[in-house]
């Protein structure tokens, strides 16, 4: 509904000569109902991350690849678990036509060939990746793996990641467990 709502937007400024603005909705921003909710996260209220958090991740830059300049985006964070928590990421983006899909092609291919990037697991419309950086912490050099699930459904691209705990590494089945609910939520974009 969302991508014909923009379609037919985009077609009447046409006809009138003018440049098409966003839908409402979307124009507005991305509303809290269309992201993970403490529900899906286990009872944690997720927080909005600040403008500068998790850049690397929002959308995902290996080797420099540059994502499509979404129409509206969001991302929130929430400290999940119990005794081994984990920091997690939810980032949602709505673009122009097939903008997603195409940026998630590009990202297969950009993971497959570049180094501290790996694709771990793939279908159509998703992908499990892990993104290794190394630091020392306390004399030791640390080893430290963020895991994300990264689909598209129709214009809409979502983003679930975890970073672990301080030097603790993410987990991919968090990521691709709570793709599941993030997919749901981000559906009433459209």
């Amino acid at each position: 509904m969302f991508v014909f709502r923009l379609f037919l937007a985009t077609a009447l400024a046409v006809l009138a000569g003018g440049v098409a603005a966003a839908p409402p909705a979307v124009a507005a921003g991305i509303p809290g109902t269309a992201m993970l909710q403490p529900a899906d996260l286990g009872g944690v209220k997720p927080l909005d991350a600040g403008r500068d958090d998790w850049l690397r991740l929002r959308p995902p830059r290996p080797c420099g690849l540059t994502g499509p300049a979404p129409l509206a985006d969001r991302a929130v964070t929430a400290v999940v678990g119990g005794s081994r928590p984990d920091a997690v990421m939810e980032y949602v983006a709505v673009h122009r036509g097939d903008a997603a899909a195409r940026y998630l092609r590009k990202l297969r291919k950009s993971l497959n060939g570049c180094r501290d990037w790996r694709l771990e697991r793939a279908s159509a419309d998703r992908l499990t990746f892990r993104w290794t950086r190394h630091w020392e912490h306390v004399g030791e050099q640390v080893t430290h793996h963020t895991y994300g699930t990264i689909a598209h459904a129709g214009g809409t691209l979502v983003l679930v990641a975890d970073s672990g705990w301080e030097t603790s590494s993410g987990n991919p089945a968090t990521t691709e467990r709570l793709i599941i609910p993030a997919l749901r939520r981000a559906a009433t974009l459209h």
